[in-house]
């Protein structure tokens, strides 16, 4: 089979019209309104590193870069500081995630035990299937596990994703519910997938009791097989979002929210999603980016958690003193967290000088 004519002519039936969808999003909005709070929120996925072990995924960037560059790993202060700074912004922390196979259990463990010195909490890991073994490693240090489940099409997925098939990842989450640890799962729209595929995704939440899903569209990434591919509309993400609300009213749904999507998210919201990531806050807060953020929520009728255009005092001193992290990696993650509130701080200041300005000019 040539999977790319098939991948290509799959796409270019993403049409979803708005009457089709305007029956199925008024009902999903009532099954959100019925089992959730009118908030959302933002949740930050934390890379530890920007390589992989296998790296041959055919819609990653990491596919065109040489595999396993250790030099791309993070440092462990890094990863630290920024979650002291999400927590203190009410920025959630959504995961801890990255390229497959790249560091090894027990400096997971590690890391994961230090970020709950610092955000008081457990962290979820979304990063590829896991055997038995390792998933009871990691069993009493986590909030969850995850992974990217590209498509439940087993063919196509492993067409895609050939050093990660999708029965290893059907392994991961039969033990996962077994071991009853909460499990979520990404799905990327754009790759191949028919309308019809939405009720295979919901046979197998239901199957395996998964409590979150997110959603994403394809981002084409140059050198790649989908460079060329049409992303899904909002409407298609719409009336994805609004099949699985209404099929699973108790799910969280999550959606991928890039810059030039800011303005779709209401139409998200009133499908029913929960909150949404990749909104970039290290650099777009106190831009006109966040106040669209703002705005796009109340339009929705939800109230935004978390702070995105004003910035509090944050001391940090004290956050870390309240840590119980050894005092040589106090001070590292006290420098790197420094660093991460001057960019904000820098974002503020330059709101404000732009604001001053503008009214001066009135």
């Amino acid at each position: 089979m040539n999977y790319v004519e098939l991948i290509e002519r799959n796409n270019e039936e993403h049409n979803i019209g708005k009457k089709e969808l305007a029956g199925i999003l008024e009902k999903a909005d009532e099954v959100y309104k019925s089992n959730f709070p009118s908030t959302t929120w933002f949740e930050r996925s934390i890379f530890i590193n920007w390589t992989c072990a296998i790296a041959d995924c055919k819609y990653c960037y990491l596919s065109t870069m040489p595999k396993l560059d250790r030099k791309a790993v993070r440092s462990m202060e890094s990863v630290l500081a920024e979650s002291l700074i999400c927590k203190k912004m009410g920025w959630k922390i959504g995961y801890i995630t990255g390229g497959l196979r790249v560091e090894p259990t027990k400096y997971i463990i590690g890391l994961m035990e230090n970020m709950r010195k610092i955000t008081k909490e457990k962290v979820a890991m979304n990063f590829g299937p896991y055997s038995e073994r390792e998933i009871l490693e990691f069993k009493p240090y986590i909030s969850g596990m995850g992974s990217a489940i590209e498509s439940f099409d087993e063919k196509l997925h492993d067409f895609i994703c050939p050093s990660k098939p999708l029965k290893s990842l059907l392994k991961s989450l039969e033990i996962l519910k077994r071991e009853e640890i909460p499990s979520f799962i990404t799905i990327i729209l754009g790759m191949g997938e028919r309308e019809e595929d939405v009720n295979a995704v919901i046979e197998q939440i239901k199957k395996w009791s998964i409590s979150k899903v997110q959603l994403c569209f394809l981002k084409p990434q140059e050198d790649t097989m989908f460079f060329k591919s049409k992303a899904p509309s909002a409407e298609y993400m719409a009336w994805w979002i609004s099949n699985i609300r209404i099929a699973c009213p108790k799910i969280c749904i999550k959606v991928a929210l890039v810059r030039e999507r800011i303005k779709d998210l209401p139409l998200m919201l009133k499908a029913g999603c929960n909150s949404f990531t990749r909104f970039l806050v290290f650099n777009d807060f106190c831009t006109p980016l966040a106040n669209e953020l703002e705005d796009a929520c109340k339009a929705a009728g939800r109230r935004l958690e978390g702070n995105f255009t004003k910035l509090p005092e944050i001391d940090i001193d004290s956050a870390l003193m309240e840590s119980e992290l050894p005092n040589e990696l106090k001070e590292k993650v006290r420098q790197k967290a420094i660093q991460y509130y001057e960019k904000l701080r820098k974002l503020s200041k330059r709101a404000d000088y732009l604001c001053l300005n503008s009214q001066e000019f009135e």
